[in-house]
């Protein structure tokens, strides 16, 4: 009996870790299409916004990477992508830059782009 329970849980934990590596290839791909458009031009005040976009969309692939490969449980698969998405990005600006209040309007987006996309890569099979 204990190996059909672990069955969805290991699938959710591979769809979490696939998550995340879809996340952190996005966000990546993300930045340098953004870093190029700021380097056109673009006013200050729209940084924020793209890093907010480019968080959200990272956390959306991911997410639907994390669903399809779970299988079920889009939500909470897409959530724990999202968050782990948020953890490395946290992880990063402690090193790197400076903590501030932002990091929760982070922690909102990524987690609601895990959700959205896990449910959406549930739905895709």
């Amino acid at each position: 009996m204990e190996q059909t329970s672990s069955v969805p849980l290991m699938r959710t934990v591979k769809g979490v870790v696939l998550g995340l590596a879809v996340s952190l290839g996005a966000a990546v791909l993300l930045t340098f299409g953004f870093a190029a458009l700021l380097a056109v031009g673009v006013p200050d005040g729209w940084i924020a916004l793209f890093a907010h976009l480019t968080a959200l969309l990272a956390a959306l692939a991911g997410g639907c990477a994390a669903g399809m490969k779970g299988k079920s449980n889009g939500l909470l698969t897409g959530l724990f992508a999202g968050v782990a998405l948020f953890l490395i990005h946290f992880l990063a600006t402690i090193l790197f830059g400076e903590l501030s209040f932002s990091c929760l309007t982070f922690l909102a987006v990524e987690a609601l782009g895990g959700v959205l996309g896990g449910i959406f890569g549930v739905n895709l099979r």
